[in-house]
């Protein structure tokens, strides 16, 4: 169940902008696929990430990177856990930008000590997005250039490993072709027989499967599933409650709404208003964003100290006073040149 308490969205694609944001409590439970790049960077407590090709915990301050297209499931380890997602929604971006999607980012683990150099430019740069907000400014220029720093450092850093799974096991192979086929069928009228009988598997062994690695049965996931698909139609507002159960597949309104305040405790049309109480207007009538309230800034502050000027895993650099401080860390002497020539570069921007 979603809880609204540190809820905060950006949602750039109701602006036709490819990015969005948001902090949020969830606990999900079915995979998701999207053709964005996200990265969910956790601000307390700690989640499970779960890939294809790939299980860990991400805590405090560690973060997922997750490619476009790439299957994936985050959920809550610690009750009350809060995570800031963070979406760059490819189609809005003009092609000769985008490159190939499919062959520039991979999924991976950010934290000390694991890709620890990414992780403090991310950092850096989701600070720099969320001062932006908090100071309520429209410089869609400081956006572009967020994003386009973003898509360059993750795409650079492509290579790095993931955290590989134990799960090569043939059980677990054959629950992500199960996963796969609800991904691609959530719209028809599909039942546990339908994926037994489309992979070759016993109705027993797919409903095990499910169990084991879902926590909950097949009806339950695919239901899941579906209000999931359904929340971009839900939040756009155009469509009615009625249109929108038919087109993820539910057999009616009503059961659309049962599932749905299952998995977030309101109904649809709540959630509904909610964002759309959230979208204030200006004399001019046009949709503006919501504010950052303190709870959420007092959780984001480590990443919008407007004291530092330069950091990454040797050194931070910052400004007190209108008095410059370096803090050294441990420095690895063999690259220490080069990261002399980096901050050069960075002085002189």
């Amino acid at each position: 169940m979603q809880n609204m308490n540190y809820y905060y969205d950006f949602s750039g694609q109701k602006f036709g902008y490819p990015l969005s944001l948001s902090i949020n409590q969830f606990n999900r439970l079915a995979f998701s696929r999207q053709s964005s790049l996200e990265i969910s960077y956790v601000l307390k407590g700690s989640y499970e990430v779960i890939t294809e090709s790939m299980s860990t915990l991400i805590k405090k301050h560690e973060l997922v990177l997750i490619a476009p297209y790439d299957i994936h499931m985050l959920k809550m380890n610690e009750p009350e856990s809060i995570i800031l997602t963070l979406h760059i929604d490819f189609s809005y971006l003009p092609h000769y930008m985008v490159g190939d999607i499919d062959q520039s980012f991979k999924s991976c683990v950010c934290r000390k000590n694991q890709n620890e150099k990414l992780l403090l430019q991310i950092q850096q740069q989701l600070g720099i997005l969320l001062l932006h907000f908090i100071q309520k400014k429209d410089n869609v220029y400081l956006l572009n250039k967020v994003i386009s720093h973003l898509i360059y450092i993750i795409s650079e850093n492509k290579e790095y490993s993931i955290e590989q799974l134990p799960l090569t096991s043939k059980n677990h192979e054959n629950y992500m072709k199960a996963i796969l086929f609800i991904d691609q069928n959530y719209q028809k009228d599909i039942h546990l027989e339908d994926i037994a009988k489309n992979l070759s598997f016993s109705n027993s062994y797919a409903s095990r499967l499910f169990k084991r690695y879902t926590g909950v049965s097949f009806v339950k996931y695919l239901s899941m599933v579906r209000i999931r698909h359904s929340l971009e139609a839900l939040l756009a507002g155009k469509d009615s409650i009625d249109e929108i159960a038919f087109h993820c597949g539910m057999t009616s309104s009503k059961a659309y709404s049962q599932a749905f305040k299952e998995l977030y405790g309101i109904t649809p049309s709540i959630y509904r208003k909610q964002f759309q109480k959230n979208l204030k207007y200006n004399k001019e009538q046009r949709k503006q964003r919501m504010s950052l309230d303190q709870k959420q800034i007092e959780l984001i502050q480590h990443l919008i100290n407007e004291k530092r000027i330069y950091q990454d895993e040797n050194l931070e650099i910052t400004k007190e006073n209108e008095e410059i401080l370096y803090h050294y860390k441990q420095i690895d002497h063999a690259s220490l040149k080069q990261e002399k020539n980096e901050l050069m570069i960075k002085i002189k921007e």
